[in-house]
């Protein structure tokens, strides 16, 4: 639906206002790589274009007339100035288009003074060279099916005041954030957050490269580092929040169980700690051979189960629904809230600022060519 001219005016001038107030040194970027592309195709359109002027002869021009104009025929300094200033505007509208393209947010803090029921969940997400590979059937790799499942999970679970930890692992593990309750800021962490970490890419995985992080020594699929640093992450917490003895926690791994040591010790200490393990597990065996090895499970998933977890098929359509039930069955327990981080998208204030400066170039320039464009 078109809007008005009036309702046109007020937004161009609440967009303006906005974009003045915008303190420029707190800005993040999330995609600066897509600017980086749209600036080299804007940097060979504008090579080309030189080019194309030092190389082709002016059509009005001719050698033998000369070239020299008297000085006083020449444009003065203030209308050169006036004649360049469209050019200059739409440069800055296209370097603030730019900027709009790297999707510019503002981290801003959210002050909330009281207390939410939460469920406690520690995300394992694994992101070893195993994932990699091609999720049968999908031409999609290991590592894409399962974010997608993980964060098909998160939107089930929005709004549940869930308060969870993301941690990433393949050789290592990595810890992207410790516990948060802002449903926002944590989806955008596990949205964000790479596919694959190893030390090298072989040429037959799908997996994109935008979302591979190549590390030295990393690739292999060690679950009991991070379980490990996971429940030291438990134990400090409990310290912290006041919440010690018996609550009921749990961790949710998003593997293809393909690991490289079994954890046992560590599954039995979550177990003394009243945490429960279940596993999303990225199931890429053949669906043809299915009925042929439907007795046979990981071991990891066998190991889950003997203490007190479960694991959740991804070919299974119910199973994100079954694990949502799952953690839901966990008894909440009440924490103290001071603050929400909350990202705030701001790239609307950049485009209404370059929108702006075409508005203004635009006509300035027609009417810059009109009344100067032909002199010397």
């Amino acid at each position: 639906m078109l809007i008005g001219w009036p309702e046109f005016v007020d937004l161009l001038g609440q967009g303006l206002r906005d974009f003045a107030r915008t303190d420029l040194a707190q800005v993040r970027y999330g995609d600066p790589q897509r600017a980086q592309w749209l600036l080299a195709v804007l940097l060979v359109a504008a090579v080309l274009t030189l080019a194309r002027l030092a190389l082709r002869r002016h059509r009005h021009a001719r050698s033998h007339s000369g070239y020299f104009i008297a000085r006083k025929y020449r444009k003065r300094i203030w209308v050169r100035l006036l004649y360049s200033l469209p050019k200059l505007l739409i440069a800055g509208a296209l370097a603030l288009l730019l900027v709009a393209a790297a999707d510019p947010f503002l981290a801003s803090t959210e002050e909330f003074a009281g207390s939410v029921e939460s469920r406690v969940r520690v995300d394992l997400v694994d992101v070893s060279g195993s994932m990699g590979w091609e999720f049968p059937g999908t031409r999609k790799s290991k590592a894409e099916v399962a974010r997608e499942a993980h964060l098909k999970f998160l939107e089930m679970r929005r709004g549940k005041n869930d308060r969870v930890s993301l941690w990433l692992f393949s050789s290592y593990p990595y810890m992207v954030d410790d516990f948060v309750t802002d449903d926002e800021l944590y989806y955008f962490q596990a949205w964000d957050a790479p596919y694959m970490m190893s030390q090298s890419v072989d040429r037959a995985m799908v997996v994109p490269r935008d979302k591979v992080r190549i590390i030295t020594a990393e690739g292999d699929s060690n679950i009991r580092r991070p379980l490990q640093a996971i429940l030291k992450q438990l134990d400090a917490d409990e310290i912290s929040s006041g919440h010690q003895g018996g609550r009921h926690r749990a961790v949710l791994v998003i593997s293809d169980a393909a690991v490289s040591e079994f954890p046992q010790a560590e599954l039995a200490e979550l177990n003394k700690r009243n945490v429960v393990p279940y596993l999303i597990y990225i199931n890429a065996s053949d669906p043809k051979f299915a009925p042929i090895f439907a007795h046979e499970a990981p071991p990891l998933i066998e190991q889950i189960r003997s203490y007190g977890g479960d694991y959740f098929d991804v070919r299974d359509p119910r199973s994100l629904v079954k694990a949502y039930e799952a953690i839901d069955a966990r008894e909440a327990v009440r924490f103290e809230v001071r603050h929400r981080a909350l990202k705030v998208p701001i790239y609307g204030r950049f485009l209404v600022a370059g929108l702006a400066l075409l508005l203004v170039a635009i006509p300035l320039g027609l009417g810059a060519e009109l009344f100067w464009g032909t002199d010397p």
